[in-house]
């Protein structure tokens, strides 16, 4: 990798981070290093893989995983649609179908969401 593609790499990184984050690595990384920039983007990562954590454990959805991203208004609007689609069809699937397949989320048996 060359040296501008790494500063490149660094630079998108660091826009994720806070003002406050971005010190304690520089801190770290002049305390620690000889200005060696690839253990910079190390620290980088690893500061970025923290924070993915502590957002998900809070229940932060990763964005990485290509969430549509909606307002209040927009979830409001699809939820008085889906709504209305329900009394229009009268259609819908049972709750223990539903329960069924969330309880399958995250194990090797995984089924599909049930429509």
């Amino acid at each position: 990798m060359t040296a501008n593609n790494l500063r490149q790499k660094i630079l998108e990184r660091l826009e994720l981070l806070s003002g406050e984050q971005v010190k304690n690595l520089l801190r770290k990384w002049l305390v620690n290093s000889s200005g060696n920039l690839e253990y910079f983007e190390e620290l980088l990562i690893n500061e970025s893989d923290k924070k993915t954590e502590e957002l998900l454990d809070y229940g932060e959805i990763d964005s990485t995983l290509n969430f549509i991203s909606l307002t209040e208004e927009e979830m409001v609007q699809q939820s008085k649609l889906a709504l209305e689609d329900y009394r229009r069809q009268g259609f819908s699937v049972a709750h223990s179908r539903v329960r069924e397949w969330a309880d399958s989320l995250g194990t090797d048996a995984e089924k599909p969401c049930p429509r």
